[in-house]
């Protein structure tokens, strides 16, 4: 049966790089992209929508043979008032789920997020508690309660939700775009300890895993998959440093300094950012260095997802494409 896809998010950082996947892929006869903002890149063929997702959505946009893509996310925290993540994602997330019951569209693919789960060096598997520990995170529990109602309201509904660790890959814009650029000013130091770990994934690796769940449904019979994406690799913070600096041929940082004189440093910075003059140094970010995400994508390993890229082939390919090769 022909399929249409629904990119809703299509112009964000996951957005753009999921509309190439399906280029690629080339299972759906027609793709429409929806954003409030303008793509940064067009691919010939798919049809683009400016619209902000908040406010209701056309039922043009949509019918019984589409499968919609429920991509946009408030992400960078800390950095807005915590209602506004509420506002954008969970917001986003009733409009969707009103769309879907509209036209009678019976898939979605939701993208939460590993912030669902508490920090901390024990391993987290997709069995693991969820507790969330800021705004992000719990706006992302309450899209995902809002899915599975929606899923169970119909026998023939499917729900996709992957919650990825970090993301990194050209357009980031994000945490690893801020550590390219610390270790390229040599500022970048290692906050209290180097063997922290921090789950991360390239962001071709997570769209390629949105039709390998897909194509899972037909395999199984299931209805609902729930998966964590990462590398299977457990990464230190050391480990991805020392890999950015033989890709970018950037000097080692050795340095460890403890949390609490970092913290001290940062509270003029902090001043600077409520003042209006932004930056991105923050007690709270400080914090996320030396806090671990160990997420284990149990799923992924348990269906032998085929992981295109490591660590290294990751960051070279990001380079590459990358004007200047410098991680944007």
């Amino acid at each position: 049966m022909a399929k249409n896809a629904l990119v809703i998010g299509g112009s964000g950082f996951i957005g753009m790089h999921t509309l190439r996947a399906l280029k690629r892929d080339r299972r759906y006869v027609k793709v429409v992209s929806v954003d409030i903002a303008e793509p940064f890149e067009r691919i010939d063929g798919f049809d683009y929508v400016i619209h902000d997702c908040r406010k209701p959505l056309p039922t043009t946009l949509a019918n019984t043979d589409t499968e919609i893509y429920n991509l946009p996310a408030l992400r960078t925290f800390p950095g807005h008032p915590d209602d506004e993540y509420f506002e954008t994602n969970y917001g986003t997330s009733e409009r969707i789920v009103e769309l879907a019951e509209a036209v009678g569209s019976k898939t979605i693919i939701f993208t939460s997020t590993m912030s669902v789960y508490a920090t901390g060096d024990d391993p987290k598997t997709e069995d693991s508690p969820i507790d969330p520990g800021n705004a992000y995170g719990a706006s992302k529990v309450r899209g995902e309660a809002l899915h599975k109602q929606w899923l169970a309201r119909s026998s023939d509904r499917r729900l996709v939700i992957c919650r990825p660790a970090v993301i990194f890959g050209y357009r980031d814009n994000g945490n690893f775009t801020r550590l390219a650029n610390a270790l390229r000013a040599r500022y970048f130091v290692f906050v209290g300890r180097r063997n922290t770990i921090k789950s991360a994934g390239y962001v071709t690796d997570l769209a390629d895993t949105f039709l390998f769940a897909l194509d899972k449904f037909n395999e199984t019979g299931t209805r609902e998959i729930l998966y964590n994406f990462a590398y299977p690799e457990r990464l230190s913070i050391e480990r991805i440093v020392n890999a950015f600096c033989d890709v970018g041929g950037y000097h080692r940082p050795r340095m460890v300094l403890p949390p609490w004189f970092l913290a001290s440093v940062a509270l003029p910075f902090e001043a600077l950012n409520a003042i209006g003059l932004k930056n991105p140094i923050h007690r709270k970010r400080l914090t996320k260095l030396y806090e671990s995400t160990n997420i284990v994508p149990k799923w992924l390993e348990h269906n032998h997802f085929p992981f295109r890229t490591d660590i290294e082939s990751a960051l070279t390919e990001w380079r590459r494409e990358s004007p200047s090769g410098r991680f944007i």
